[in-house]
């Protein structure tokens, strides 16, 4: 028996890389196979070429998005750092960035914002000092990058050292390209791996863990880099706000909301300068939203 990670899935074969860095092919007992990338597993050698995923470790985290039968998928597990990547074009919300952060709050992530296409910002308006006001204390890093010019990257590089990563934000915004940037333009698909791995000519149905930094994983999957958080009560909503969470102690009401409840501390705190605005606003979006799907 041996411990490893799941790096990748091809067909009904798990790719995993044990504790010494090793990749295997592993089939998966019927109890592990909703294996997903980043899962930790205990695997065994039944031969010296058949491996055998046995059982899925407990997760620290999971990401998880909503099909289109409302049933909840898992993307990605073990997740250490979110980044959530914007970009001088296309247009972007503070709304959806407070999705992202939110999301890294509820799985206990720390999260990055990377404002990507550097060599727009000024032409397309982005203002990136707005953007520092209202997040410089709620994420670890604020990053400015152009995957084009190569601008940044060694910063964003150094950033994800050691670490299990994804990329999320819309589409357009240039994840695959930093992506690349940061293997150095190597970006390796799963049917190209080498001779020993290689077992067919399957297509990679989901997420894949490429190495940076020699022990860091970052993680490429377009349901990862495609999804968009949801949230499943107005409970998880507050918890996704980090800077509301020392204040809602004082609200008069148990299950206060936040609303159009009177003696409310979190709207005193936003009148006080202490919660932006921008924050508690995109709070109010996503708190409709969630009343109106219950």
């Amino acid at each position: 028996m041996y411990l490893a990670q799941v790096i990748a899935r091809q067909g009904k074969t798990f790719i995993v890389e044990n504790e010494q860095g090793k990749q295997l092919n592993c089939h998966v007992r019927t109890n592990a196979l909703d294996a997903v990338c980043g899962d930790r597993v205990q695997c065994a050698a039944n031969t010296a070429d058949k491996h055998v995923i046995e059982k899925i470790l407990e997760r620290k985290n999971q990401i998880t998005r909503i099909d289109n039968f409302k049933r909840e998928k898992t993307l990605a597990a073990n997740i250490d750092h979110i980044i959530i990547v914007v970009a001088a074009t296309p247009t972007f919300t503070t709304t959806l960035i407070d999705k992202y952060l939110a999301c890294a709050q509820l799985n206990h992530c720390k999260a990055t914002i990377v404002i990507n296409k550097a060599e727009l910002i000024n032409s397309n308006d982005v203002e990136v000092n707005a953007l520092e006001n209202i997040y410089q204390e709620l994420v670890e890093n604020i990053i400015v990058t152009s995957a084009k010019l190569g601008y940044g990257i060694q910063t964003l590089r150094n950033v994800i050292a050691n670490e299990n990563t994804i990329l999320v934000g819309q589409s357009g915004v240039g994840k695959s390209s930093l992506i690349n940037r940061l293997l150095n333009n190597n970006l390796i698909k799963v049917g190209e791996l080498s001779e020993n791995i290689q077992q067919g000519k399957h297509t990679t149905t989901n997420a894949y863990a490429h190495t940076i930094n020699n022990s860091g994983k970052i993680i490429d999957s377009p349901g990862v880099r495609t999804f968009t958080p949801i949230f499943k009560n107005a409970h998880e909503v507050m918890q996704g706000y980090k800077e509301f969470l020392e204040y809602v102690q004082y609200c008069k009401f148990a299950d206060c909301q936040h609303v159009k409840e009177p003696n409310c501390a979190i709207k005193s705190e936003v009148e006080n300068g202490n919660i932006k605005q921008s924050r508690y606003n995109s709070y109010l979006e996503n708190i409709q939203e969630v009343n109106q799907n219950q």
